[in-house]
């Protein structure tokens, strides 16, 4: 075998190794796009109206109870895509993405002390 054939060969083995990295590359690819796209599917999340009901029910545990420690557990128990749809539902100004689970927390239950205050004056 003279020194272009060898050389020759080393081209073919170095282009099937090539080949192969890439069909792995691509698999790879593909994986991740579908993990991403997992990962943004809305449709796991409640509609808003059950939102909005879990937000009444909530409003109302903290009320009866008057414990703060039924909204802490409530926001820990939630991962932040919930959270964000929960806040966004009832209208809730908190940036999920900027703040703590207690933070978020801390938020809700200033709002549900404030329409105490406010249900209170009214009647």
């Amino acid at each position: 075998m003279n020194t272009i054939d060898r050389i020759m060969l080393k081209i073919e083995k170095a282009q099937k190794l090539l080949n192969d990295v890439r069909k792995e590359l691509d698999f790879l690819k593909n994986k991740v796009n579908l993990s991403k796209k997992k990962q943004k599917q809305p449709s796991d999340l409640p509609t808003e109206e059950e939102l909005r009901s879990e937000y009444n029910r909530l409003y109302s545990e903290f009320v009866h109870l008057n414990d703060k420690k039924i909204v802490h557990d409530f926001v820990s128990e939630k991962n932040k895509t919930y959270l964000k749809a929960f806040c966004k539902a009832n209208s809730i100004p908190v940036d999920v993405k900027k703040v703590s689970k207690n933070k978020i927390a801390e938020v809700i239950i200033n709002w549900f002390v404030q329409r105490k205050a406010i249900t209170k004056k009214a009647t």
